[in-house]
């Protein structure tokens, strides 16, 4: 009998909540804490005005600048301005009209599904934006004359799917990467779908590889969405094709204590903590009016290359990655002992424009610390003539790190993926601390550092540190 010796599946009791739906449940009522805080902040100057300010700032003669405008109202008002004659007709006018505008989300929740265990999240999204231009008399009628808009950007994301891909370790190769090249074909044929201004397909790159008309391999907008889909792990068919992400997606901190209030630790540890944390950002660092772009629905001009010109020109974009830690292990002994081991992970990924390359900066760091504390510890000389026994404690710490960096560049014209920096940096850190009274304070301690280079462009390097340092307070 294949069913002997097996124990019979649960039977379900009519109306027993799933343990799914159980967990969910347990999560939402473990919500402690859940806000978001969103602001704007907007501004106009329109120089060249000539009449004058009372009554909540308007001049009533002239119901001038009107009462939108000074209650912060950003409605464009220059054309009432120049048919009621109230902004100078003086064509040496040098100040430029200018608007502002930055909006800020932060968002942020609290969870404890379960006694020790806690959840934090964190969301965030940036946006800023300056416009400027000359609005003046050219001796016929008005016009605008140097039209620049700046701004920078920046979002939460996850980019777990891909924290993990590991370098081939001979030719530096990355998997993200070859999606990143890859996914350009995809990104295109969405794009055209969508601008009615797009018609068939355009001529074959370098490597022989057809895109849509206007959406070439290394148009702007092809090159930043097929950068977010392929450095966060998203699909290239299901992207939001939008530069500046709308949604902010949520990085946490997770922190879980309960494990030494379990009755087989409560004998040996005093406390143990293990931490997790993850953030994530996506940044479009600047970004300006493109002098080239024409306003239409759709993108319409194309420069010498046959892509259409978007709107504003990205200099660079990047995302940046940190798990600080990956895991973190923090116990407090019985016998006065701490101990403490990390594992972080960073990254740091940068597409510049201006030849097409893909700069990564990778980072993996192993953290070991360890402290005792001796009460009661008797001084080995004395002070003012005499030996006696201090209530106070001695203080002993050691911490040792393990870092390695290393910098990759990969061309994308050129399919060349090079190492271009990193180091190995050791750190060992010693230091002992002793109180002696409320006024003085004595501290031995001992600092190395040790700089090995990856890759032979520059000298290993050591650094030592160690002394003994005195503090007295002359404060009651």
């Amino acid at each position: 009998d294949s069913t002997k010796g097996k124990k019979p599946p649960k039977e379900k009791k009519p109306g027993q909540i799933p343990d799914g739906v159980r967990f969910v449940g347990k999560m939402l009522m473990g919500i402690k804490t859940l806000g978001f805080t969103y602001s704007e902040n907007t501004g106009t100057t329109l120089p060249g005005y000539v009449n004058y300010s009372d009554v909540f700032g308007q001049d009533l003669d002239f119901n001038s600048p009107g009462i939108g405008f000074t209650v912060g109202s950003q409605k464009d008002i220059r054309e009432r301005a120049v048919r009621d004659g109230w902004i100078t007709s003086d064509s040496t006018l040098n100040n430029p009209l200018t608007r502002t505008y930055s909006s800020n989300f932060s968002g942020r929740s609290s969870i404890e599904p379960f006694d020790g265990l806690k959840i934090e999240l964190t969301a965030t999204r940036q946006f800023s934006r300056n416009n400027s231009e000359y609005f003046r008399y050219n001796g016929s009628r008005f016009e605008s004359q140097g039209i620049t808009e700046t701004g920078n950007f920046s979002i939460s994301v996850i980019g777990w799917g891909t924290a993990f891909v590991k370098d081939d370790k001979t030719t530096y190769s990355s998997k993200t990467f070859d999606n990143f090249n890859d996914y350009r074909k995809i990104i295109s044929e969405r794009l055209a779908a969508e601008n009615p201004n797009s018609n068939g397909f355009g001529d074959p790159d370098t490597f022989g590889v057809v895109y849509n008309d206007g959406y070439g391999g290394l148009q702007q907008e092809v090159l930043a969405l097929s950068f977010l889909a392929a450095y966060t792990g998203k699909s290239p068919s299901s992207l939001d094709l939008n530069v500046f992400p709308r949604i902010p997606l949520p990085n946490w901190r997770i922190t879980y204590d309960g494990l030494g209030k379990l009755p087989l630790f409560k004998k040996i540890f005093t406390s143990v903590n293990i931490t997790h944390s993850y953030r994530a950002t996506y940044n479009v660092n600047s970004f300006q009016r493109n002098v080239s772009y024409v306003d239409a629905p759709y993108p319409l001009v194309k420069d010498i290359s046959g892509n259409f010109i978007p709107r504003r020109e990205l200099a660079q974009i990047s995302m940046s990655e940190q798990f600080g830690p990956l895991i973190g292990v923090d116990v407090t002994w019985k016998n006065n002992m701490q101990t403490r081991a990390e594992f972080r992970r960073d990254r740091n990924v940068s597409l510049t424009y201006a030849g097409v390359q893909i700069t990564e900066v990778k980072g993996n760091e192993i953290v070991l610390g360890f402290g005792y504390r001796l009460p009661k510890f008797r001084l080995p000389f004395g002070l003012g003539g005499k030996k006696k026994v201090s209530s106070n404690s001695l203080n002993l710490t050691a911490d040792f790190s393990a870092r390695r960096n290393i910098t990759i560049i990969r061309r994308l014209m050129e399919g060349v993926n090079q190492p271009t920096a990193g180091l190995n940096v050791y750190s060992i850190k010693g230091a002992a601390d002793y109180a002696v009274n409320e006024r003085l304070n004595l501290r031995l301690f001992y600092e190395q550092t040790i700089n090995t280079p990856v890759i032979s462009t520059s000298f290993p390097t050591s650094n030592i540190l160690t002394g003994v340092e005195v503090r007295f307070s002359l404060s009651q």
